[in-house]
C-alpha cells in the first residue's frame, strides 16, 4: 500500500509544474508508518507518502461503482479514486510517536472549481462617452445621460464586484498600473487610483433612432446601446465585452398624416432595466474569477493586503503569493485582521520573502 502511495505522490510532484485553472485550497494531510529498528529513513518516506495521499484525498475523491450479477446474486462493488493535484506543499510536523513515525503536511491544491460566491472584486468605472446619431435632440441625449447616472445605482448592487466611480479618468491604458501615467497625479489627488488587483470597465453609450414603419403607421423608436469593455488592471488584457441595447417608443404617426398634426409623447428613457442586464453579465464574467489582492506593504513577514470585509475576506483566510523567482516557490499568507477594505496578514514560511506590489490570490 505504501509503495502505491509513494508512486502516486511522485505523480503529484509532476503535476505541480502544470498550469492550474481551478480553485485553490489549503489542506492538511497526516501519515504514519511503523518504525522498524533504528532506521527512520524508510519510515519517514512511507509516512510522507501517506500524508500526501491523505491530503490529495481531501482535495478530491471520486467513487467508482459497479453491479455484478453472479448466479442470480447481485453484488455491488465500489472503489475510491483519489484525484487531488498539488501546486506546492510543506512539512509542518514530523517525528516519532511511540512505535510510529508521523508526518503532517500542509498543501496548496487544486479543487474542482473556483468558488463563485462570498467574494467581491474591485471594479473601477472609468470614462464612458456618449455618442448621438444625427437627428437625436439635445433634450433626448440629456435624458439618456441622466438615466445613466441612475443606472450606476443598479451596478452598485452587484454581488460579485464593488464599483469605484472613476469616470473622471480615462480608460485603463497600462501606465496607471506602474504609477507612471500622466493621469496618475490627478488620480492621487482624487484618491481614485485604479485597483492593481481588480478590473476596470469603460466604453460608450450610443443613442440612435430606429424606424420600423408598416402600411398603417410610421413608427420611430429611440435605441440606446451600451458597449463596454472589461479589462484586467494587473495585466492590461481585455477580459470581456458587454453590448446591450433597448428600444424606447418615441414617434407614432398614422401613415399619410403630417407628423406635425399628431401629438407626440417623447420617449421616457428609464435605463434601470438596461443596466440590470449589464449587471447580470458582469456577474457572469467576474463571479467565478479568483479574488486577488495587491500586497501594499511587506515588513518581515507582516503584510498589508488591498482587500477586506467588503470583498468577503475574513480572519483566517489564506492567500497564495507567487514571486518572480519561481525557484523560491510560493508563499502562503494568513489573514490575521480584516478591516473594511484592507487586511493584515502574516507569512507562514520564512522563505520566500514577499515584496510589496506582489499579487496574492484567495484560496477558498
Amino acid at each position: 500500500m505504501n509503495a502505491r502511495r509513494l508512486l502516486y505522490s511522485a505523480a503529484l510532484f509532476v503535476s505541480m509544474t502544470m498550469p492550474a485553472f481551478a480553485g485553490l485550497q489549503v489542506v492538511r494531510g497526516e501519515g504514519r508508518a511503523v518504525l522498524s529498528g533504528s532506521d527512520t529513513g524508510a519510515a519517514r518516506k512511507a509516512a510522507l507518502a501517506d500524508a500526501l495521499y491523505d491530503a490529495a484525498g481531501r482535495l478530491g475523491t471520486r467513487v467508482r461503482g459497479a453491479s455484478l450479477l453472479n448466479q442470480g446474486v447481485l453484488r455491488e462493488e465500489s472503489s475510491a479514486l483519489v484525484d487531488g493535484h498539488f501546486k506546492t506543499f510543506s512539512v509542518v510536523h514530523e517525528g516519532r510517536e511511540g512505535s510510529a513515525y508521523v508526518v503532517i503536511v500542509e498543501a496548496v491544491g487544486e479543487t474542482e472549481g473556483e468558488s463563485c460566491s462570498g467574494k467581491r472584486a474591485d471594479l473601477d468605472l472609468r470614462a464612458v462617452t456618449f455618442r448621438a446619431a444625427p437627428g437625436i435632440e439635445g433634450a433626448m441625449l440629456r435624458n439618456v445621460q441622466e438615466g445613466f447616472s441612475r443606472g450606476l445605482a443598479v451596478l452598485a448592487e452587484g454581488e460579485s464586484f464593488r464599483v469605484s466611480d472613476q469616470r473622471h479618468l480615462p480608460a485603463i491604458r497600462g501606465g496607471e498600473r506602474s504609477q507612471s501615467s500622466q493621469y496618475d497625479y490627478m488620480a492621487q489627488l482624487t484618491d481614485s487610483r485604479p485597483h492593481t488587483a481588480g478590473y476596470s470597465i469603460s466604453g460608450e453609450i450610443i443613442v440612435e433612432t430606429t424606424r420600423r414603419d408598416n402600411y398603417l403607421a410610421n413608427i420611430t423608436d429611440v435605441t440606446v446601446i451600451v458597449a463596454l469593455q472589461i479589462k484586467d488592471n494587473f495585466t492590461g488584457s481585455r477580459v470581456a465585452t458587454i453590448r446591450r441595447s433597448k428600444d424606447y417608443a418615441d414617434r407614432r404617426t398614422v401613415f399619410g398624416i403630417e407628423p406635425a398634426l399628431m401629438p407626440r409623447a417623447r420617449a421616457q428613457i428609464d435605463m434601470g432595466s438596461l443596466f440590470d442586464e449589464v449587471r447580470g453579465e458582469l456577474e457572469d464574467k467576474l463571479a467565478c474569477r479568483p479574488l486577488r489582492a495587491a500586497v501594499l506593504q511587506s515588513d518581515r513577514g507582516q503584510l498589508l493586503l488591498s482587500v477586506g470585509l467588503e470583498h468577503g475576506v475574513k480572519e483566517g483566510d489564506y492567500f497564495l503569493v507567487t514571486t518572480k523567482n519561481s525557484s523560491a516557490g510560493a508563499q502562503i499568507v494568513k489573514i490575521e485582521d480584516a478591516g473594511p477594505t484592507q487586511s493584515s496578514a502574516r507569512s507562514l514560511k520564512p522563505q520566500p520573502v514577499v515584496p510589496a506590489n506582489a499579487l496574492a490570490t484567495l484560496m477558498r
